[in-house]
């Protein structure tokens, strides 16, 4: 939608390279260019290919709301009872110094979504050594502010993951 909006917005997701083929066979079926630079997890120069994409003034988008199999995660209430977030993307944006954004987008019917974005945590100036802290709160930040956007807007999550199995 933004990409739609704002022609100049380069966008890279960070994924499973599987998933992007589908992702990307349908934004393509959909319009050639909402198709985005792709990051494939687990390569030896993944995360080397997020900071350049950062230098380049990209908006770097990754899912923050599962983990992957042996992944640090830290668990934090959620919708009453504790469940496991993944820290890898905080602690990635730790890391390479950036802020961290809560993208939500909450279908209304139709062809019509509210998209929202919220500033969750900027590392930009963290001491290391404060970064450990910093990356629990922002986690559980997010955990916070995710949960509120479920409870606003329930059917919206009938594919959350982790959470409903």
């Amino acid at each position: 939608m933004l990409g739609h909006r704002q022609r100049d917005l380069r966008v890279s997701l960070v994924m499973y390279e599987e998933n992007a083929r589908k992702i990307n066979s349908v934004l393509n079926a959909i319009n050639p260019l909402l198709s985005m630079e792709v990051i494939g997890l687990g390569r030896p120069d993944s995360m080397l290919r997020v900071r350049e994409r950062l230098d380049q003034g990209h908006f770097v988008g990754m899912l923050a709301d599962r983990t992957l199999d042996g992944e640090e995660e830290v668990r934090l209430p959620f919708l009453g009872q504790p469940a496991g977030f993944a820290l890898g993307p905080f602690q990635l944006a730790a890391m390479l110094k950036r802020p961290v954004v809560l993208m939500v987008g909450l279908y209304q019917g139709g062809r019509r979504y509210d998209v929202h974005f919220e500033r969750i945590a900027d590392f930009s100036d963290v001491p290391v050594q404060d970064r450990p802290g910093l990356v629990r709160w922002a986690a559980g930040r997010f955990a916070d502010r995710l949960e509120q956007h479920a409870l606003s807007s329930p059917y919206n999550w009938f594919n959350f993951y982790d959470f409903w199995k």
